[in-house]
């Protein structure tokens, strides 16, 4: 008789992990950013700069900045600072786009200049 019990239990924890396995299992609080910075950053000293929006994982919008230096620190998606801050960087990554798409025309463009005598010699027929 133990054994049937001890394979009944086997087979009962078996089942409820099959039947587990494949169910979602959703967390609040999977957020990135725990804290936000208070102190100004400056925008000569950003690398990178990404918004995230709400999302099921986490409901807060979230602002990650990345510095030359390699440091990261989370921004506060309210600040009046912070929404002048990623304009600004809005700014300045659409101009450096433009300027990266103005060269790839340049380099595209091709300007023929032909001299004198490189042009091949026209026999004259009087």
């Amino acid at each position: 008789m133990k054994k049937s019990g001890v394979l009944f239990l086997l087979d009962f924890i078996l089942l409820v992990l099959i039947g587990v396995q494949g169910t979602l299992v959703m967390r609040k609080g999977r957020c990135s950013c725990i804290s936000t910075n208070q102190g100004t950053i400056r925008l000569r000293s950003l690398k990178d700069l990404k918004q995230f929006a709400p999302s099921r994982s986490c409901e807060k919008t979230e602002i990650i900045a990345t510095l030359k230096n390699g440091d990261q620190t989370c921004l506060n998606p309210d600040s009046a600072d912070v929404k002048e801050l990623i304009e600004k960087w809005e700014k300045q990554v659409n101009q450096k786009k433009k300027q990266k798409n103005g060269k790839k025309y340049q380099k595209n463009k091709k300007v023929w200049k032909v001299r004198k005598s490189q042009r091949p010699h026209q026999k004259k027929t009087a």
